[in-house]
């Protein structure tokens, strides 16, 4: 099993928290339609998104929402930074599921990040 810090490690994790990052430097969901044709000039990192299929306009507007989130901004940087999937993410930034906690209030790990829980 990896440990939570070669799971946040991976390429595709480490690609979706610089996308995301990039994203929010815009400002505003607006600003982030125009930091796609950006991104889409730097032929090195739009490589990269092709090769990960984050270059489709569905994936391009998930990461949008994940930048951006309606909800549970907390849980979804959380879930971010611990290497979860975009699937995940997107149902955490759109309130349609929530992360696991423990009686204590911590956040579970899972197998790939952290543990989410539909609602």
């Amino acid at each position: 099993m990896k440990t939570a810090t070669e799971i946040a490690n991976r390429p595709k994790a480490r690609l979706h928290r610089e996308v995301v990052a990039r994203l929010r430097d815009s400002g505003s969901i607006e600003g982030a339609k125009k930091t796609w044709d950006r991104l889409r000039l730097n032929a090195r990192l739009w490589k990269r998104l092709v090769t990960y299929g984050l270059a489709s306009p569905e994936r391009q507007s998930q990461l949008t929402a994940v930048a951006f989130p309606g909800r549970n901004l907390a849980e979804v940087d959380a879930a971010l930074e611990a290497g979860n999937n975009l699937r995940g993410l997107h149902d955490l930034a759109c309130g349609r599921s929530s992360l696991a906690t423990d009686s204590s209030g911590h956040y579970k790990q899972g197998v790939k990040g952290l543990k989410i829980v539909r609602v």
